[in-house]
């Protein structure tokens, strides 16, 4: 092997020769780069970095807390602006006066009379305008001649919240006859002329009104 035999020179055997070992040392050379033990795991870190998923996560926690901070500030405002509740009528702001649905009426009639309340006070304010609160009196001249409570009072509440300056009424149908204090005594038909309808809220009384029997 060491003394090529051919028909070309001895210098073109060696020269071919020395060319294949070359190569076949650089192959040798690369191949063991290629397989060196930190080769792979640059490759494997390369593939990995940068860290995004840790950074997107960082800030999830801010994004989930803002619309939290959001809500509760919108209940902040809804039950600051919420309507108070109305405290109750005092007497003085009441103004309290006796109406009638028609100025005069016929002998037999059935009138009906109200008692009409208006808050003149500065707020909205509650009153109680249950049957035991309000109370009618009819009185020809100076004599009594029918009370809404003289027979009859109907238990219970009914509170009304009153707007300011808006009148508010109560009304209650007069049978036309006479009556006394605990329905005492025997109930006439009232006759023609001039009397006098008498509004009490809480007891406290109202202008009056006259109307004609006729």
């Amino acid at each position: 092997m060491l003394h090529p035999i051919g028909t070309r020179p001895p210098a073109v055997y060696w020269r071919r020769r020395l060319a294949l070992f070359i190569a076949l040392l650089v192959l040798v050379v690369l191949t063991a780069w290629v397989l060196r033990p930190g080769g792979d795991k640059k490759q494997a870190a390369a593939d990995t970095s940068p860290h995004s998923t840790p950074h997107s996560t960082s800030h999830a926690a801010p994004t989930s807390a803002h619309p939290t901070s959001k809500h509760a500030s919108t209940s902040a405002k809804a039950s600051s602006t919420r309507s108070p509740v109305a405290a109750p009528c005092k007497a003085g702001a009441l103004k309290v006066a006796a109406v009638v649905d028609k100025p005069s009426y016929r002998v037999g009639e059935q009138p009906m009379v109200l008692l009409q309340v208006t808050n003149t006070g500065s707020a909205p304010c509650v009153q109680n305008l249950a049957d035991s609160q309000v109370e009618l009196r009819v009185y020809n001249g100076e004599s009594r001649v029918w009370g809404s409570h003289d027979c009859t009072v109907q238990p219970g509440v009914s509170d009304r919240t009153l707007a300011v300056g808006q009148p508010v009424r109560v009304s209650v149908v007069w049978s036309g006859l006479s009556s006394q204090p605990k329905c005492a005594g025997t109930r006439q038909r009232v006759g023609a002329g001039t009397y006098t309808l008498y509004a009490l809220l809480s007891g406290k009384e109202g202008t009056a009104i006259q109307f004609s029997v006729s």
